[in-house]
């Protein structure tokens, strides 16, 4: 048996230079290892690998940021992971992501393959920040436009990351919180209050993990923001540091980051073209919940859409999605009408978001959404589960949910893969 399996092996390697080259490479390397481990008595295998970057001559080391990403890893939970998946840019040995970093944690499922992180000093961070624009010519392309060039720390991500789920009403009370002082406008000492508010909100777990990432954020903040210039610094406060901002840049900013984002999401699925299949609408819908039904849901909507699909444009997604950042005030008006023993058709769905948010959605959203939520086919809407996976959906995968475990996660299965074999 063995004889024939290396037989087997030979041939294989034999019926390929590519073959012939890694064989001829990796017995070359695997020969120098074993001679050295035993000819010479005071070697060691190498315990850290180095490398150059393309757009960076430093030569450094890729074990530097191990500690440093554990223990994020683990004191932050999954924002924290995230972030460290996603970063790419190395200042005074702590990680930052590039705006093109930020947009890809938000719209892709994974980071793109990399080896290790772009190494930069502080004079390199500062001329790479220095391509920001000023708070006046902030734009629906802000951060796309700069790509690469620019910096954002841990605690600015997560000040993003909220950014992105503020409902229009809530900009005003975000901006008082940094507007300490109530003096209308907000310097860049106020602004760097928000690692101290959005770490101790967003750290989670037990209390050990909780004062691990305070911890860890108090350090980075007094060690690193004072040298260590951000794009979001220099756009708000200038190179100097010495400008402010006001309620209106505040919105503007946070209005374009909005739209920013809905339009490259939107841009994944529509490939150019000004609109996209109510299939597509349902994924990125679906994509962040934890739902077991979500390919159910899209088989559903397939088999009931109509031959010709109408397609859903990019301001009637926009819509859709800015009123989700509205979820709370639209969930109240459900509940009034689930105390009053009335199902939800889609006259009444509309009406309910127009009255808690504002927002016209389209007929043919309303029956998109319809088709994935009401799984008996009454044309009532399942809200109690169309307000969980929305949940999910706002907060892009961060929410914590208690999972079933034993008798109930089992149970769960078995009447999913039911339903997937009735479907079949």
């Amino acid at each position: 048996m063995a004889a024939s399996y290396w037989k087997n092996v030979l041939r294989m390697i034999s019926s390929s230079s590519s073959f012939r080259k890694c064989a001829v490479a990796g017995l070359t390397c695997g020969g120098y290892l074993y001679s050295k481990y035993k000819l010479d008595d005071n070697w060691k295998p190498p315990q850290l690998l180095t490398f150059v970057h393309a757009n960076s001559s430093t030569v450094h080391n890729l074990s530097l940021l191990q500690d440093n990403e554990k223990k994020m890893q683990s004191a932050v939970g999954a924002r924290g992971r995230r972030f460290v998946d996603f970063a790419t840019v190395v200042v005074n040995n702590e990680l930052y992501m590039t705006p093109k970093d930020f947009l890809e944690s938000v719209i892709q499922e994974r980071p793109k393959p990399r080896f290790g992180h772009q190494q930069l000093s502080i004079e390199q961070a500062l001329e790479l920040v220095a391509q920001t624009p000023p708070r006046a010519d902030n734009s629906l392309d802000f951060f796309r436009n700069l790509n690469s060039s620019g910096l954002i720390s841990y605690t600015e991500y997560l000040f993003l990351l909220c950014v992105i789920t503020k409902p229009k009403a809530g900009f005003e009370i975000a901006f008082k919180m940094f507007d300490t002082d109530e003096n209308q406008i907000v310097d860049k000492d106020e602004f760097l209050v928000l690692g101290e508010i959005f770490e101790k909100r967003t750290a989670g777990g037990d209390g050990k993990n909780n004062e691990a990432a305070t911890a860890a954020n108090n350090k980075v903040k007094t060690e690193k923001e004072a040298t260590v210039p951000t794009t979001l610094n220099v756009h708000f406060f200038g190179e100097d540091g010495t400008q402010v901002f006001n309620y209106a840049d505040f919105f503007k900013f946070m209005d374009n980051l909005q739209s920013e984002i809905l339009e490259m999401e939107f841009l994944v699925y529509s490939q150019g073209m000004n609109f996209i299949s109510e299939e597509d609408f349902a994924r990125v819908l679906l994509r962040f919940t934890d739902s077991k039904d979500t390919e159910e849901s899209i088989v559903r909507l397939r088999n009931k859409m109509s031959v010709v699909s109408k397609g859903i444009s990019y301001p009637e997604f926009r819509n859709f999605f800015q009123f989700i950042n509205n979820l709370e005030d639209f969930a109240i008006a459900l509940r009034l009408y689930t105390l009053s023993g009335r199902a939800i058709g889609k006259s009444d769905f509309k009406r309910a978001v127009k009255v808690s948010t504002g927002q016209d959605l389209s007929d043919n959203v309303v029956s998109t959404i319809f088709l994935i939520f009401d799984a008996d086919g009454d044309e009532k809407l399942s809200h109690v589960e169309f307000l969980g996976v929305m949940k999910d959906r706002v907060q892009r995968g961060f929410r914590t949910t208690k999972k079933q475990k034993g008798w109930d996660a089992f149970t769960r299965c078995i009447v999913h893969q039911m339903k997937t074999s009735a479907n079949e």
